[in-house]
């Protein structure tokens, strides 16, 4: 298969460390609300990657982490944590409030036919304490090896202590900026966050690897004790843990979205580096952002929230949001208004009905048509080109082969595409409108 390599910056081969399996770790959501929709986008890009990785022949090894502490707002060193300021919003105990939201992140994913980072079905009800059962990974329950990958990173030289923090060291890194290359001083000039919060802090673009409970943070809930004091991790070194702790220290797919290429994942790259001596990651593929009417990212933070529920209750269906996720690559920008969905909803509830005529005609359960497989494995092996491959699901609806073997195929094809077609076409009544 053939995927957009960030680090390369363009297409290329991608071949697993371990013959026939490829590990994988998905950024997940920072569960103090429920997803927008821009993130949704990016779990069924990743979730496309995943079936297409299974169906093409491959073993996965993939985890999705759940962060519940220490992101901080506009992702600054210094900024407000955003689990601990949603549950002093609410007036609930911080773990309370990520429980509730991780709950609404299962139910989002069960609606939309999201798999599992495991590969499963998701029961929207599921005992959070089994959430490692299906490949979920929340920071909190990975303090310790946080902790543990900060030792060998301070071993190695990597790391200085100020009053306030224990900072990971850009300086030490030679090509710390390996995804913008962009210069360390031209770094000094974008750096987002107020420099005079620490006035001990060597560089402006050295990050937070523990951040202790004094000052602005001395009354912070969630902290642990540690080598550094009582406080509690950045952001960032809890990527690097969960995903070395369960995939090793090497591991092939790291996905993210494009705004964790200027700071969270060189970032993650460096401390990987800095505690292992080598870097982590072999790929690290990135998805494009959702936008708006106005052309802006949609997010929470800017103000410009849309969740899931916006389009269920216009009266679309999960699978018409599933429908036009799918239809354009991952790597693209892509329009999310009532138009959109409009076409994607026509475009779906049209193939069901060309689907459900087949089913009427069909005479056998059908066989699956080597060459047309052959042809949409094809498609998916070109950086998941989705359009080609329904457009060989369009030359299929064109063939003149027997109707049960078209549909036993495209019924295979869903496999990848995740919309639910089989039980659409067999159990619904769909009506054209």
């Amino acid at each position: 298969m053939k995927l957009y390599n960030t680090l390369d910056k363009k297409v290329v081969d991608i071949k697993p460390l371990k013959e026939g399996r490829f590990s994988i770790y998905s950024c997940g959501p920072t569960v103090y609300f429920r997803m927008h929709i821009g993130n949704i986008r990016a779990y069924v890009n990743w979730d496309i990657l995943h079936r297409a990785l299974i169906y093409t022949g491959y073993k996965i090894n993939r985890i999705m982490n759940l962060t519940d502490v220490g992101h901080m707002s506009k992702d600054e060193d210094f900024g407000e944590d955003k689990v601990e300021k949603q549950a002093l919003e609410e007036g609930k105990d911080p773990l309370n409030i990520s429980n509730q939201y991780i709950k609404t992140v299962l139910e989002d994913f069960a609606t939309m036919n999201i798999l599992s980072p495991k590969g499963n079905k998701v029961d929207p009800n599921m005992d959070l304490l089994k959430l490692e059962d299906e490949g979920w990974t929340r920071a909190t329950s990975y303090i310790d090896q946080m902790i543990s990958m900060i030792k060998k990173m301070q071993e190695n030289g990597y790391t200085y202590e100020t009053t306030q923090a224990l900072y990971f060291d850009v300086t030490k890194l030679d090509d710390y900026n390996i995804f913008t290359n962009q210069s360390l001083e031209e770094k000094q000039e974008g750096v987002r966050e107020e420099v005079g919060v620490d006035s001990e802090k060597k560089h402006p673009a050295d990050f937070v690897l523990w951040m202790k409970k004094i000052g602005k943070y001395k009354d912070h809930i969630m902290h642990w004790n540690s080598p550094w004091g009582e406080g509690f991790p950045g952001w960032h070194i809890e990527c690097s843990a969960m995903s070395t702790s369960v995939l090793g220290e090497k591991f092939d797919i790291h996905t993210g979205g494009m705004d964790h290429i200027s700071v969270h994942h060189p970032n993650e790259r460096a401390q990987n580096i800095g505690a292992f001596g080598h870097p982590s990651v072999q790929y690290w593929i990135h998805n494009d952002f959702l936008t708006g009417v106005e052309d802006t990212k949609i997010s929470k933070s800017s103000g410009k929230g849309a969740d899931l529920s916006d389009a269920l209750d216009l009266g679309f269906d999960p699978m018409d949001v599933r429908y036009l996720f799918v239809s354009v690559n991952y790597r693209v920008q892509l329009k999310y208004t009532k138009e959109s969905l409009e076409g994607a909803r026509n475009a779906r509830l049209s193939l069901i009905s060309k689907l459900k005529s087949l089913y009427r005609e069909s005479e056998d359960k059908g066989k699956i048509l080597k060459d047309y497989k052959q042809n949409f494995i094809d498609e998916l092996n070109n950086n998941l080109n989705i359009s080609g491959a329904l457009a060989v699901i369009s030359d299929l609806l064109k063939s003149k082969e027997k109707p049960e073997d078209i549909l036993n195929t495209v019924y295979d094809f869903d496999r990848v595409l995740g919309l639910n077609l089989k039980e659409e076409v067999e159990k619904k009544s769909i009506d054209i409108p």
